[in-house]
């Protein structure tokens, strides 16, 4: 659903009209369908905007990864700073951490920008799929966690199967949940946000061996 508070709050300055319906419309159609005048139209703005506030159409989705990103990190990093009050944390903790805030959107906004950041992971501009593949720092940060609750499980195996917990992470798209709602003849649908938050720790947990 494209925000229509992007587009129809006048109170907000045009700066942040652009953010938010650039943002809106890309999670919506997806990066290569979101043209400049599609932008400014749905922001209501002249056409020059996104030049003068951003110096480009890139530049302002480069803004939009980069913010959205830094919330989501911040909120796992809240998180993971609680699971980090034992000696040796419990590793559920710290898997609910890193799954939790991109699982649990409670409101519109947030539901659009987790949208628009799981867009930007397959289909992103290069700048952004840069970013994604170098900037490893919020995630060594969980993996020195998951070190400290299981000692007997050497980096590299704590590392790979990191990875592939971030791979199921990334799977929850609109797309893969409607596959999963056919594949399953309705048994399996993602309203009930909390019971698939615990299906994925669960899940994920497993391949921790806890």
């Amino acid at each position: 659903m494209i925000a229509e508070a992007a587009r129809n709050e006048t109170r907000i300055d045009p700066k942040r009209r652009l953010f938010l319906s650039a943002e809106a419309l890309v999670a919506e159609h997806g990066f290569e369908q979101v043209s400049t005048r599609d932008i400014t139209a749905h922001a209501g703005v002249n056409l020059a905007a996104i030049n003068y506030h951003y110096g480009s159409k890139a530049e302002l989705l480069l803004t939009i990864f980069r913010a959205r990103a830094a919330e989501l990190n911040r909120e796992r990093g809240q998180l993971l700073k609680a699971a980090l009050t034992e000696p040796i944390p419990d590793a559920r903790a710290i898997l609910r951490a890193l799954i939790a805030p991109s699982i649990l959107g409670a409101s519109d906004d947030r539901r659009i920008a987790l949208r628009f950041l799981n867009r930007a992971r397959s289909e992103g501009p290069p700048e952004v799929q840069a970013i994604i593949r170098t900037d490893v720092r919020h995630l060594r940060r969980f993996a020195d966690a998951l070190a400290l609750a299981l000692p007997h499980l050497d980096r590299a195996e704590l590392v790979w199967r990191l990875h592939f917990t971030l791979g199921a992470l990334h799977h929850n798209s609109a797309a893969d949940y409607e596959r999963l709602t056919r594949l399953s003849d309705g048994l399996c649908a993602p309203d009930d946000r909390d019971a698939l938050l615990e299906r994925l720790i669960d899940y994920t947990a497993a391949g921790f061996g806890v």
